[in-house]
């Protein structure tokens, strides 16, 4: 009996090492979704000479993401932390805070807010520097230059949700350069950090679940970033915020958990704006990872040109609205200063998030 009861039992666990296998030979398109909060290969690395020396880290990499049912055993294990151990770090790219808002932890939003990264003197002069060239060199060609920082989200709500053990400095990197450059040089820059906190209890101007502002938050940006330019858009009390439930899940997708969120959490809060003039604004052409082209009817003429990241999305409405014709290229691998000689705009705007103030130390437009 005990013979035939340790063969059972043997069995057993046979079939539960080689069961997961051999479903997910059967019905891997069926379970195979992306897990999104690591994204890498699943074919096994050749050995060559540039790469000896990381070689069983890359196979161990390629076999971890292999796994069968990899994407679910991530969603679980998220859910998990989140729901039965009340985890506040879920992974190394995402905080859960209070109220259901997930703040991201990569790059350096957490270092940002904690005031941990200021900018030594010697980096604070080059990119004061690199800037004030980059203003002499457009300005040679009739065209103004403003360096606008969009918020991280910590930075407006990290006081009020972020776990109490994450300590906001007494001046953060971006306060630092904002200063700096303010002091020491020409540049025209626009940081709207109060001017969003001041609607912030009003309305969330980031989404819950995304590491972006809402259009409601975008707004109050462009906002800002307009008045530097001369045109003036209407208050946020004289606009209308309509709530609409869209959000990019970015983060929560970062955990394999959008479908958690979407089904199970409080829809996230996004909005429709209206109320400003829209002067029949036309999107040209698209693409968010390349330029936002746009026209407009708008009697302001000038032509505006955007280096930008993915917060410009938010403002790109109001903002392109106000001008004739916007040309908005994306910093990361698109972008050549041969496009601005090509554009010949009468506005140079440099946007970046907060988190991404690192770019400012290698940016400059010269001869």
């Amino acid at each position: 009996m005990k013979k035939k009861t340790a063969a059972a039992w043997l069995i057993v666990f046979a079939l539960v090492l080689l069961l997961p296998g051999a479903v997910w030979a059967v019905a891997k398109e069926r379970f195979q979704t992306e897990a999104t909060e690591n994204t890498v290969s699943t074919q096994l690395p050749r050995l060559k000479a540039d790469n000896y020396r990381e070689y069983t880290e890359l196979v161990e990499t390629a076999f971890d993401a292999a796994v069968p049912f990899r994407s679910q055993l991530i969603s679980l294990s998220s859910l998990a932390d989140l729901r039965l151990f009340r985890e506040k770090s879920i992974n190394d790219k995402v905080v859960v805070g209070s109220d259901d808002w997930l703040f991201y932890s990569m790059e350096s939003n957490i270092d940002d807010y904690k005031g941990t990264n200021l900018f030594t003197e010697g980096e604070l002069a080059r990119i004061g520097a690199g800037l004030t060239e980059s203003a002499r060199w457009l300005a040679e060609r009739d065209c103004e230059f403003v360096l606008f920082i969009a918020p991280n989200k910590e930075t407006i709500y990290g006081e009020q949700a972020l776990p109490s053990y994450y300590k906001k400095g007494e001046q953060t990197r971006a306060e630092q350069l904002v200063s700096y450059l303010k002091e020491n040089t020409n540049l025209r820059v626009v940081y709207p950090e109060e001017e969003m906190k001041a609607y912030r209890d009003q309305y969330p101007l980031y989404w819950h679940y995304d590491t972006h502002w809402n259009a409601g938050g975008g707004y109050i940006g462009a906002r800002a970033l307009l008045a530097e330019l001369g045109v003036e858009l209407p208050p946020v009390e004289d606009v209308t915020y309509t709530p609409d439930v869209f959000s990019g899940y970015d983060l929560a997708r970062m955990m394999n958990l959008q479908d958690y969120y979407e089904k199970e959490m409080p829809a996230d809060v996004n909005y429709i704006v209206t109320g400003y003039a829209g002067n029949n604004l036309q999107a040209v052409s698209i693409d968010d990872a390349t330029a936002l082209v746009y026209h407009s009817d708008a009697p302001d003429t000038r032509k505006l040109f955007m280096v930008r990241d993915s917060f410009a999305g938010g403002m790109a409405g109001p903002v392109a609205s106000s001008f004739a014709d916007s040309y908005m290229a994306h910093w990361n691998g698109f972008f050549e200063q041969s496009q601005v000689e090509e554009q010949q705009p009468d506005i140079f705007v440099l946007e970046l998030v907060e988190r991404r103030l690192d770019y400012l130390l290698t940016f400059g437009l010269s001869d």
